[in-house]
């Protein structure tokens, strides 16, 4: 059980970053991350989202996000080693190696996946 005791170094460590103008409270997004969005209650132009790419907002990626939800559900409820994977990234991986692709990094794979839902791919 967590005591008060317990806990009181968290509060103390908090409380000295807010002192040393370090602690950055989390802002509440009110809207999609898109070009404007509402950040805690205020209509501003978002300069410092990753969505530039519009794909958090793009209707076609909107559209089959919803269809694959109701297919699968709404996550994988577990790392794919552990529950097993989903045939979808299996199909997935194997188009892409098809096509030659490899990615050094997790980011690379949605700039790809990006691309061909703009193309209509």
């Amino acid at each position: 059980m967590i005591t008060e005791k317990k806990t009181k170094f968290l509060e103390d460590e908090l409380e000295q970053l807010r002192q040393q103008h370090l602690f950055r409270p989390l802002r509440v997004l009110g809207a999609p991350q898109d070009t404007e969005t509402v950040v805690d209650g205020k209509r501003v132009l978002n300069l410092s989202s990753n969505n530039y790419l519009g794909l958090t907002t793009h209707p076609k990626l909107k559209a089959r996000a919803l269809e694959f939800v109701e297919r699968y559900g709404a996550g994988s409820g577990s790392v794919r080693t552990i529950a097993g994977t989903q045939a979808l990234h299996m199909e997935l991986e194997r188009r892409l190696i098809r096509r030659g692709v490899s990615f050094p990094a997790g980011g690379s794979l949605l700039v790809v996946a990006g691309r061909g839902v703009e193309r209509g791919g």
